[in-house]
């Protein structure tokens, strides 16, 4: 019995029991799956930026430094001298928090800590106040690169 070319395209089985598909079709998965992705990545985007736009709004607000607040700070470190460690992370922000979103953090500019504004401004102040005075020095350095430019910005406290 021969067999009629009236067949519409991808109802042939193969070997394994499954439709054959053209090249148009594998194609068109193809461009659903990047646009799944893409749309993913979009999402994912969205909600970066909307955590670090919180972060930001909730960095500008100035936290109240207390006897307290010193107080746990200089226990931390301590405990990472114990450890044998040389700094401690004081504050991870996101570069946008910089008047110049990094630059001067990047380039190890001088002057780059009048960049800083909100809490990480506050926390200068606090250095120069009363860490300084106890041979404690501030650092900054850029921590992470998405797409090419600075990203976080870390605030160190070393000794």
């Amino acid at each position: 019995m021969a067999q009629s070319d009236s067949k519409p395209a991808g109802t042939g089985i193969g070997l394994a029991g499954d439709a054959f598909l053209s090249v148009k079709d594998i194609q068109s998965l193809m461009a659903q799956r990047r646009r799944a992705e893409q749309a993913k990545e979009e999402a994912r985007r969205a909600e970066v930026e909307k955590s670090e736009q919180e972060q930001i709004k909730s960095l500008m607000t100035p936290i109240e430094i207390d006897e307290e607040r010193l107080a746990n700070f200089m226990r931390r470190v301590r405990q990472a001298a114990e450890r044998g460690e040389h700094q401690i992370l004081i504050l991870r922000f996101p570069s946008a928090m910089c008047r110049d979103s990094g630059r001067a953090i990047n380039n190890s500019l001088p002057g780059w800590e009048e960049t800083l504004v909100g809490v990480p401004q506050q926390i200068l102040h606090v250095w120069q106040e009363h860490l300084k005075p106890l041979g404690f020095r501030l650092s900054a350095e850029v921590l992470d690169y998405p797409n090419g430019v600075p990203g976080d910005i870390g605030l160190f406290c070393r000794w």
